[in-house]
């Protein structure tokens, strides 16, 4: 970031490139079982065949109020608040282990003898 003149010759405001700011999301590795979770979501409102905004709608009916943007967030991060992924199961008609990806049935791992 480089700051510019202002007309009175004092530095002026940072002015910031995009080369200059990296995107938070690039900063943080990325958890595979988040990027899991996302990629469920987006399937799980695919499968149904709905909108963003008829989710959107959906979730407002039941007393969730969120923006399309909200909705594209969970999508693309993987996280959403279990309050919310409990409705948005809802509205799918699925088990919230099935909004996050999960199969019905996992094979246990043992601790101990």
């Amino acid at each position: 970031m480089t700051p510019s003149l202002s007309t009175s010759g004092r530095p002026g405001p940072l002015h910031a490139s995009v080369a200059d700011v990296a995107s938070p999301e690039a900063e943080r590795p990325v958890d595979p079982a988040v990027a899991e979770v996302a990629q469920a979501l987006r399937g799980a409102r695919a499968r149904t065949g709905m909108s963003e905004q008829q989710v959107v709608a959906m979730l407002a009916e039941q007393g969730l109020r969120i923006t399309v943007t909200r909705l594209r967030g969970w999508e693309r991060t993987g996280v959403i608040r279990v309050d919310a992924a409990s409705r948005l199961a809802d509205v799918y008609g699925i088990t919230m282990d099935s909004l996050a990806g999960r199969r019905a049935y996992r094979a246990r791992h043992r601790v101990g003898p």
